[in-house]
């Protein structure tokens, strides 16, 4: 009986051997693992958010990281702020999704954001999200106009 059964698993080992090879798993890039986790609820999978609820980030997140105070925005955020991600995960996530989310061309001068810049803002709630950011773009709008 042992033998028989030995003989069957021998065989059907042998049958998956000769199997080809499956296609390899390709994993999601941890970034984008987190931003699909966290973010992409609200933001959708292309960054544009539902108008009149949550905002789209392809036309912004170029723009507020280019300025001190854009990005400690990005980061003082609610959702942002209060994710369960570490401050190198968020870090990590929104230059992910300036790189990747933004329909407007990153600047070759763009700087990562990193765990310490995330850390420094992050303790600090932001209150009145939705003009803070009409706030910030206006005045990024106001000196590009003079900028040209």
């Amino acid at each position: 009986m042992i033998r028989g059964a030995v003989s069957v698993f021998a065989a059907a080992c042998s049958a998956l051997a000769m199997q080809p090879l499956a296609q390899p798993v390709v994993l999601t890039p941890t970034v984008q693992a987190n931003y699909m986790l966290n973010c992409m609820g609200c933001h959708l999978a292309d960054g544009s958010g539902a108008a009149g609820k949550v905002p789209s980030v392809r036309d912004s997140m170029v723009i507020l990281s280019q300025s001190v105070a854009g990005r400690r925005y990005l980061v003082q955020v609610p959702g942002a702020s209060q994710s369960p991600l570490s401050d190198l995960e968020l870090a990590q996530v929104l230059s992910w999704m300036v790189r990747n989310l933004s329909a407007q061309a990153v600047p070759p001068d763009f700087t990562d954001f990193t765990a310490a810049e995330v850390a420094s803002y992050r303790s600090y709630p932001l209150v009145d999200v939705r003009d803070t950011r009409a706030r910030l773009l206006q005045a990024a709008a106001r000196s590009a106009d003079a900028g040209d």
